[in-house]
């Protein structure tokens, strides 16, 4: 083709490429970014890849539109060759796309932490791809030259599976993931895939004239993918202005509920203070609970590998804020354990709990692999906390004799909230304890001393802990009336209408009855969640904030128990 006959080809095109929606989605991506840049909210790399993600999907979107072309059906006759025409309008469209992913980019990558804005711009091209090569099939396959319509949704449809991909299969990872370039190695291949797609679609010819052009469209992809990863600036999981975070796989007989990896993660900072940080993830105990449904690896009850745990780089809130002036871990070296075997980590066993679904409950052997990591990596730390959030809370205090055992010299101190009303129903404790997850046999000798699998239950913990352990500081938090704090164990709770501040009520009495000393501080109300949210900072009650007490039972004072006065009130 000359430029003769290129030129008056383009300013045809120009004219029949329908613009709007490209021009919409090449605008929303942008804007998607400036909205928390005008709330001033700091986001992590996490949340700004994610961002940047869904601009890529808006201009995918609009993109699927470019091939429409209403004159269709008078065009089969014309001269010019289809595939010749559709690159014509790419020739015209792309430059907008470019346009617009490199003004997302500027914005996306104007914070403290670097992007991988390579991996992310091959990510942004094969999106853009595959939304021309469906725009393409849909051309070929029909005569009324509507290719968006079916491209559009489809490109929507594919994007909202790529996120639903099991983790070896997974291309939507996190910065900082240990499979992040094999995952953009996967999105390469889908990248060539779809621009033979694109070729083939548009071909009229005999089909040994396209294989020169796939040969070129494989080399461009390889260079441009090797390109883009060798030039990004390595990313770490990181939180503003904190020493990084890094996810630690031990592997050996550790995993999650399907027989996946498990991992965990280590911020280091001083090395004689450190959290064992053992957040929760839900809990199961029979085919309906326990079952491999839902997505990201994770069902309503649990969270069953490794994919669905929380990321502690993710949050920058409460707790995770670790710049605040009033946290009393921001100086701490934290090692983070989320559960994704749904027995609170405290699990051995592998439980059949159907002939098609059959559970690792190995919650104890994964904590003890991170018990190991923290041992080994500070032998003199001064001070350990170790924090248990909602189900992660319950296996708290015994992980806090575990660490005593470990590191004699350390001051332990053990901070659980949200399982005070956790019931010790014998029913319970032999069910679920014992049979379903084998924790009363994983379970260090001294845990269940003189007690025999029906008398072990979630209150005795601390009973059990203060016996062997005397020196462990322990501590526990509650929201009076929460219900999602014990909604899975009701059932095993006294009463039709379980009053759940009588239970957190009576299971502290019988453990100070036993011997054992456990500040305790109760809020008013039915909220759940704490370690997430400013309110960590914020709560008070009778005068005294959470923070405040936090702070003294750390320091080893034994503050006094804090109590709401009107409980059912926020």
């Amino acid at each position: 083709m000359t430029p003769k006959t290129l030129l008056p080809l383009l300013r045809s095109t120009a004219h029949a490429i329908t613009w709007w929606p490209l021009l919409v989605g090449a605008a929303l991506g942008p804007a998607i970014l400036l909205v928390p840049e005008a709330l001033s909210t700091r986001l992590t790399p996490t949340h700004l890849t994610t961002l940047t993600r869904i601009a890529a999907i808006c201009v995918a979107l609009g993109a699927g539109f470019v091939l429409d072309d209403p004159a269709a059906r008078s065009t089969p006759a014309v001269p010019t060759q289809r595939l010749t025409r559709n690159l014509a309008r790419l020739t015209l469209a792309v430059p907008v796309a470019i346009l617009c992913w490199v003004l997302t980019l500027t914005l996306a990558d104007a914070g403290d932490a670097p992007l991988p804005t390579g991996a992310l711009t091959l990510e942004a091209a094969t999106l853009l791809a595959t939304a021309l090569a469906l725009a393409a099939l849909a051309q070929r396959r029909n005569t009324d030259g509507n290719a968006g319509v079916i491209a559009a949704p489809a490109v929507l449809a594919l994007a909202a599976a790529v996120w639903l991909l099991p983790y070896p299969v997974a291309l939507a990872l996190t910065p900082g993931d240990p499979s992040w370039t094999q995952s953009h190695h996967r999105w390469a291949a889908v990248l060539v895939a779809a621009l033979i797609a694109f070729l083939w679609a548009g071909h009229e010819g005999s089909p040994a004239r396209l294989l020169p052009h796939a040969a070129l469209s494989i080399l461009l992809s390889g260079a441009g993918t090797a390109f883009a990863l060798h030039n990004d600036t390595p990313v770490r999981a990181t939180v503003t202005a904190t020493p990084a975070w890094t996810q630690i796989v031990p592997g050996g007989d550790c995993q999650c509920a399907d027989g996946t990896r498990f991992s965990f993660w280590e911020r280091r900072a001083d090395p004689a203070k450190v959290v064992l940080f053992l957040n929760g993830g839900g809990v199961c105990w029979d085919a309906r609970t326990c079952a491999f449904t839902g997505s990201g690896g994770k069902n309503d009850h649990y969270n069953w590998n490794d994919q669905s745990g929380e990321r502690p780089y993710d949050q920058s809130s409460g707790f995770f804020d670790l710049t605040h002036p009033d946290n009393p871990f921001a100086g701490y070296s934290i090692v983070f354990v989320s559960s994704c075997t749904g027995d609170a980590h405290l699990g051995d066993t592998a439980q059949p709990y159907s002939p098609t679904l059959t559970v690792q409950h190995r919650g104890r052997v994964n904590g003890a692999a991170a018990l190991d990591h923290l041992a080994s990596r500070y032998p003199d730390a001064a001070q350990v906390v170790v924090i248990g959030k909602t189900a992660g809370s319950i296996a708290a205090p015994l992980y806090g004799g575990l660490v005593a055992d470990r590191l004699p010299r350390a001051k332990v101190t053990v901070f659980g909230a949200q399982s005070g009303a956790w019931p010790d129903n014998p029913d319970f404790n032999h069910a679920v304890l014992h049979t379903a997850w084998g924790a009363y046999a994983a379970a260090p000798a001294w845990a269940t001393d003189g007690l025999d699998a029906r008398e072990w239950g979630v209150p005795r913990f601390w009973s059990q802990t203060a016996r062997h352990a005397p020196g462990v500081v322990l501590g526990r938090f509650d929201y009076a009336y929460d219900p999602a704090a014990a909604v899975e164990v009701t059932g095993w709770m006294p009463g039709d209408a379980p009053d759940l501040l009588s239970v957190i009520d009576a299971n502290e009495a019988a453990a100070e009855r036993s011997g054992a000393t456990v500040s305790s501080y109760t809020a008013p109300g039915r909220r759940h969640g704490l370690f997430e949210f400013d309110r960590f900072y914020e709560l008070e009650v009778g005068g005294v904030r959470l923070v405040d007490w936090l702070t003294r039972l750390v320091n080893g004072e034994r503050p006094n128990d804090v109590r709401c006065g009107t409980c059912d009130r926020e």
